[in-house]
């Protein structure tokens, strides 16, 4: 699935500028970026949270990730967005809570970042 794919699925739209062909293969929820950390798979996983300080971009940029969603309409103060574009992390938000985000990019064929075993 692709980024531009990801807007359209969840009704949500890009906070920054970002090429919207980038593939997702994995999806991340997370409120612990520790986790992100010890578990994501690099350049394919989509990190899901509503962390919306600098730590989230910091996380993303260190993995890899092929960007940020940010779930409730949560989102980052004006630093943080600005740093997000100096790494160029993409950032996108949806209204959709945790549960329905995850079930409509899982019911898309994007897959867990982590095993459950």
């Amino acid at each position: 699935m692709r980024l531009g794919q990801v807007i359209q699925v969840l009704s949500g739209h890009a906070l920054n500028e970002f090429n919207h062909a980038r593939e997702v293969e994995y999806g991340f929820e997370t409120a612990l970026l520790s986790d992100v950390l010890a578990h994501a798979k690099p350049h394919t996983t989509l990190i899901i949270t509503e962390i919306v300080n600098p730590q989230v971009i910091r996380t993303a940029e260190m993995v890899d990730a092929v960007g940020v969603l940010f779930v409730k309409n949560k989102t980052p103060d004006a630093g943080t967005l600005r740093l997000a574009n100096e790494v160029g992390i993409p950032l996108i938000v949806t209204r959709l809570g945790m549960f329905e985000t995850c079930g409509k990019l899982y019911a898309a064929g994007v897959q867990p970042a982590r095993s459950s075993e």
